[in-house]
């Protein structure tokens, strides 16, 4: 499969967020990755805290990530987010057909 589309949170935290709701992040990007058309979700810690993170989804197809921004599992992820965290910047970013695959001829 084609890595087509990303979309990406990067999250901040004031401090390092409770257990609770690291476990409910967690758990709700393994649901995210049963979604139609995912090929990865994942969390990066960007320290050792976790107070600042990135929530990327990959995906084969644009329509699949867009579908996917409103469904439940998707709306609870932000809805936790953002009653926890200090502030969260959304990017989604898709791939152009020059840059798909296309290699230049020998």
């Amino acid at each position: 499969m084609e890595l087509i589309s990303v979309s990406a949170l990067e999250v901040c935290f004031d401090n390092r967020p409770d257990d609770d709701v690291l476990l409910v992040i967690d758990e709700l990007v393994n649901v995210l990755r049963t979604a139609p058309g995912c090929m990865s979700y994942s969390i990066i810690a960007l320290n050792k805290k976790f107070s600042s993170m990135i929530i990327s989804g990959f995906w084969n197809k644009e329509k699949h990530m867009v579908d996917h921004f409103s469904s439940s599992s998707f709306t609870a992820l932000t809805e936790c987010l953002t009653s926890n965290c200090r502030s969260i910047s959304f990017r989604s970013l898709f791939m152009e057909n020059e840059m798909r695959g296309q290699h230049a001829e020998p």
